[in-house]
């Protein structure tokens, strides 16, 4: 058995364990089968096994952003909201007591009396969704971008890994 197809073996498995984040986190049985290859023990019982039933295709997702970004998909709609909220009661005091003829879109720009908190005032309302809503699109592009780099990534790791352990199980049944 060629010591380079083990020394390939040990490396292609230290390379995934370390790409999908498994190091701490391997079975029993997957454990004995790291520690055997890279011990060079009982190699003619595991050539004969699945290696991808022992150490299965796993990519990580970045979980944090996507929960991050599902709830901030209603922030802009919660925004809106809550300003019209805060801008209907003055509106409906501003038709009774002055003009009840009044734009309510005018009304919720130009603040008439200053009768609500110049944060809710339309055009500031509208920044912030927009600050929101870009935002959103950066972080629904970064997250594609992280998923397919890792993806290919762990692909990769995992196709030389099987590859090498091939190698190697080939050559120990030979032997």
């Amino acid at each position: 058995m060629s010591v380079n197809a083990h020394a390939d073996a040990v490396a292609s498995i230290d390379r995934w364990l370390k790409v999908s984040k498994q190091t701490q986190t391997l079975g029993a049985v997957a454990r004995a089968f790291v520690d055997d290859v890279r011990n060079d023990a009982n190699i003619k019982k595991w050539s004969r096994v699945n290696v991808e039933q022992i150490l299965p295709f796993r990519t990580e997702t970045p979980r944090l952003l996507l929960v991050v970004r599902a709830g901030a998909l209603f922030l802009p709609i919660l925004l809106t909201w809550l300003a019209l909220s805060q801008v209907i009661g003055p509106f409906a005091l501003f038709l009774q007591n002055q003009q009840a003829s009044a734009n309510f879109l005018w009304f919720w720009q130009t603040n008439p009396g200053d009768t609500f908190a110049e944060v809710w005032k339309l055009s500031h309302v509208a920044l912030t969704d927009a600050a929101i809503l870009a935002f959103l699109t950066v972080l629904a592009m970064r997250i594609s971008w992280w998923e397919t780099s890792r993806a290919e990534r762990s692909e990769h790791a995992y196709a030389q890994m099987l590859s090498a352990l091939e190698f190697y199980f080939v050559s120990a049944r030979e032997s």
